[in-house]
């Protein structure tokens, strides 16, 4: 379904006359139908829109690589359409993994990403540079990037990917891709097959070799002595012939059981290895820790979201928090300036010990207490002139009062 080949400078030519169906593109491939060639695009000419060739020259110079012919400058995947997926989904499907490959390499290493609606099976060409970033830089090194390791998973997540974007899992994994990837078990009874046909192909030639041999030993000749004597040397010939075949092939047949009874020794052996009952499980293995990692990625994105709701109650209590502390500072200077301090001890004290009632008497003689401080204050204040200012507080607290 997926599959990824490696090109020098001296390959890129041949490579963009297919992406862009130059002329002479009918000569690699014999399924283009020209008639459908319009329908083509390229998913990449909004973020890399120079030919690939310059664009290719142009990154070359920004990146660290070795100056040698034979370098691999582009790698290409080519990612087909599976059948499972719905009509309405085709175009998206290319799109997600056009941005799978975008996330997996960079935006600025890709070069081209081109759609093929004109072949028989619908598919997409991701062009792109494998630069990695050493230690801050960058360095054309695709041994590096497109490891065995990096293959074995890659089909895995990108399944993931796009099961995740259309809503449903389509068959990325197909039998060529398994077939990479076979179990232990899968190999050895695929490998029990095909000795056991070469085998029987080998037993089946030696019993043909036998019977012609027969054959030829009770051939009865008629006619005159001469005419005996010109058939007996080619009779005899064949004989010898067949019975030489015979032996060959009995050799081959022995070597090729001594063959199977080695293999078959040695794959015995392996599936006694502990590491080998391990991998037995290894697809299972994996299919949990990608649905463990699904479900981590959704935990972060939950958590990310209550983040947020809590950052934003949080800004809300911190500016209600302000406001509580500046109305604080102004109560202090409101009592302070009015002298009502001593005043709202007793209203304090008579208040809770009255359990938050208070007596007629209390009140007024609260009340009483108040006008005498207003009033003193009043008098003060009444012989300044209008238009002095009186600070109210410490100067940090820029209050005024006129």
């Amino acid at each position: 379904m997926a599959h990824v080949d490696k090109y020098n400078r001296n390959n890129i030519t041949g490579l963009v006359i297919h992406y862009e169906r130059r002329e002479g593109c009918e000569l690699s491939n014999k399924e283009i139908d020209k008639t459908r060639t319009h329908l083509n695009y390229n998913l990449a000419a909004q973020i890399q829109p120079l030919k690939p060739e310059k664009y290719i020259s142009k990154r070359l110079d920004e990146v660290k690589h070795i100056n040698r012919k034979d370098i691999i400058v582009m790698a290409d995947w080519i990612v087909t359409l599976p059948k499972d997926v719905l009509d309405h989904d085709k175009d998206k499907f290319f799109e997600h993994v056009f941005q799978f490959m975008k996330e997996e390499y960079g935006e600025k290493n890709i070069v081209s990403a081109w759609v093929h609606n004109d072949e028989t099976t619908p598919h997409v060409h991701v062009g792109f540079m494998p630069v990695i970033d050493d230690e801050g830089i960058e360095r054309l090194n695709c041994k590096k990037l497109i490891t065995k390791t990096y293959l074995k998973t890659f089909h895995n997540r990108l399944s993931y990917y796009l099961e995740n974007k259309l809503g449903y899992k389509c068959e990325i994994l197909n039998g060529a891709t398994v077939n990479g990837n076979r179990t232990i078990k899968e190999l050895k009874n695929q490998e029990d097959i095909c000795l056991s046909k070469a085998k029987q192909n080998i037993m089946d030639s030696i019993a043909v070799s036998k019977e012609l041999a027969k054959d030829a030993e009770n051939i009865e000749f008629n006619g005159s002595f001469i005419s005996k004597m010109k058939s007996l040397p080619k009779a005899n010939k064949a004989i010898e012939d067949l019975t030489k075949s015979n032996k060959d092939l009995s050799l081959d047949n022995y070597r090729l059981i001594k063959v199977i009874d080695v293999q078959k020794k040695e794959l015995d052996m392996y599936r006694e290895m502990p590491l080998a009952k391990q991998l037995k499980k290894k697809d299972e293995t994996i299919n949990n820790l990608y649905s463990s990692i699904n479900n981590l990625h959704n935990d972060i994105d939950n958590q990310e979201f209550k983040y947020m709701k809590l950052q934003k109650e949080n800004k809300q209590l911190y500016k209600k928090q302000d406001e509580l502390i500046s109305d604080n500072k102004i109560y202090k200077l409101f009592i302070d300036t009015f002298n009502l301090g001593n005043i709202f001890k007793q209203f304090k004290s008579h208040l809770i010990y009255n359990n938050f009632s208070l007596k007629i008497g209390q009140l007024k003689d609260l009340c009483t207490s108040i006008i005498k401080s207003v009033t003193s204050l009043f008098n003060i204040y009444n012989k300044k002139d209008d238009q002095g200012i009186i600070h109210i507080g410490t100067k940090n607290n820029k209050q005024k009062y006129r």
